[in-house]
């Protein structure tokens, strides 16, 4: 067990330090089967130092705090600009919303729109609580809970999301909310 999290974690390292991304679609096929369909980048990934892994600093704790703090307030004021703005504009973008990807910022912004369209809106969305791991200077993973509020209902759900320090700040680079079959 401590093996298998070990290399799932030195192979997110790589990919993170890399700046790789990479899509992989399941679907269904007759027979039963599933074909799985990969997507990457294209262009060759931008070449760098090796990564050092850093603890995470009250600095980046406190600048990735300020970032989920906006990408929260954005989501809770419906402004749907404002939610693609706390996310990467140069990078490829994957979004899980339950159990929808969504692969790059129209992708996002479509589904967002939708939401946004139907009654509640957006919803309103706090944290309970919030784990970070840095694995570099520009690199970090936020896993916690989240808790939203939509049409009088309250529904918690676990997030991950990857965050890349950029010139204008921390932005989120891939985003993982997954909730309850309800929400």
């Amino acid at each position: 067990m401590i093996r298998a999290r070990s290399l799932a974690a030195l192979t997110l390292s790589v990919v993170l330090a890399a700046g790789s991304s990479a899509c992989a679609q399941s679907v269904g096929m007759q027979g039963g089967g599933d074909e799985v369909i990969r997507t990457a980048r294209t262009e060759a990934p931008v070449t760098s130092t090796p990564p050092v892994v850093v603890p995470t600093t009250a600095e980046t704790f406190d600048a990735v705090s300020n970032t989920l703090d906006a990408a929260a307030e954005a989501w809770s004021s419906g402004d749907v600009d404002a939610v693609m703005a706390t996310y990467v504009a140069d990078e490829p973008l994957l979004v899980f919303l339950g159990d929808t990807p969504l692969k790059g910022p129209d992708a996002v912004r479509a589904a967002l729109e939708a939401r946004a369209a139907q009654p509640g809106g957006l919803g309103q969305m706090t944290y309970e609580w919030f784990e970070t791991l840095q694995f570099d200077v520009n690199t970090t993973v936020v896993s916690g809970r989240v808790v939203m509020r939509r049409e009088g209902k309250t529904h918690r759900g676990l997030f991950t999301r990857v965050l890349r320090r950029t010139e204008d700040g921390w932005r989120i680079v891939h985003d993982q909310l997954a909730w309850g079959p309800n929400a």
